[in-house]
């Protein structure tokens, strides 16, 4: 398909470039080429005036998608400064896809590359912060679109022979209290930026609904034991091979944990 001399993938590729820079920015489509070629003027408007209209609206509609996809973080930013990243960023990874789903996919790799202070020895603990969220924040929109079938709640009679965890399940490890900031931000209590600080958490998902929930270390290593196909006695054994824990004394607190994490929905048969 052509136009004016002009293939179909030519007008594409210079018309997403007109889309995410000014048109004064954007090279001709080819040599002794204007936007007049390209684009009909109309009564009110020039060539460029009806591009800008459309430039604008779809802009605002990519930023209003990242700023979907990472509410947090545009909290956490502050609107101006996450729209500086965002815009910097569809321009360096304009969308490729037909679904705007996946536009954010890259968002946190491109925080990481081009955090202000990439080349200072010492460096700041707030672009850490941002792109943990960054990354925990698109790991949640991944995980209510993952393709598996939800599982139904256990009762909590149940043997521990025939516990494995649901379909629905992800283990994070942060250096920051990630799932703890973006629960306070969900519930609206306005959190400050934190300070560092290990944290853990597993986010699941029931009739397509997330849930978040903290755990402690122990429990993550426990839980990462079982995500690795092992029973809940071989993971009781890694946890006594890893923290030295007194098998009794585990064995007491592992009745604890399994009512809590039946509550919580982490398992199914």
């Amino acid at each position: 398909m052509e136009r004016d001399g002009f293939s179909l993938g030519q007008i594409q590729n210079w018309m997403q470039s007109i889309l995410l820079k000014d048109v004064a920015a954007v090279d001709s489509i080819a040599a002794n080429t204007t936007v007049d070629d390209i684009v009909h003027c109309s009564k009110r408007l020039n060539a460029i005036g009806h591009l800008d209209i459309y430039r604008h609206s779809y802009i605002a509609r990519l930023r209003a998608c990242m700023q979907n996809q990472f509410s947090a973080l545009a909290y956490a930013l502050g609107n101006d400064l996450f729209e500086l990243f965002a815009d910097q960023y569809l321009a360096a990874h304009p969308s490729d896809s037909y679904t705007l789903n996946t536009l954010g996919e890259k968002f946190p790799s491109f925080l990481e590359e081009t955090r202000p202070d990439a080349s200072d020895e010492q460096k700041e603990t707030w672009p850490d912060f941002m792109i943990e969220l960054a990354r925990f924040e698109y790991s949640l929109s991944v995980i209510f679109d993952q393709n598996e079938n939800d599982d139904n709640h256990l009762s909590e009679g149940i043997p521990d022979e025939m516990l494995k965890l649901t379909s629905v399940f992800h283990l994070f490890h942060h250096r920051f209290p990630i799932c703890d900031y973006y629960l306070n931000f969900s519930q609206q209590n306005k959190p400050e930026l934190p300070f560092p600080e290990e944290s853990f958490c597993v986010v699941t998902r029931l009739k397509y609904r997330l849930g978040l929930f903290n755990i402690k270390k122990a429990q993550y290593y426990f839980l990462a034991s079982m995500q690795q196909g092992k029973s809940v006695e071989e993971a009781k054994h890694d946890l006594i091979q890893r923290f030295n824990f007194d098998k009794i004394e585990l064995d007491n607190v592992w009745l604890e944990w399994r009512l809590s994490f039946i509550a919580s929905g982490f398992f199914c048969t």
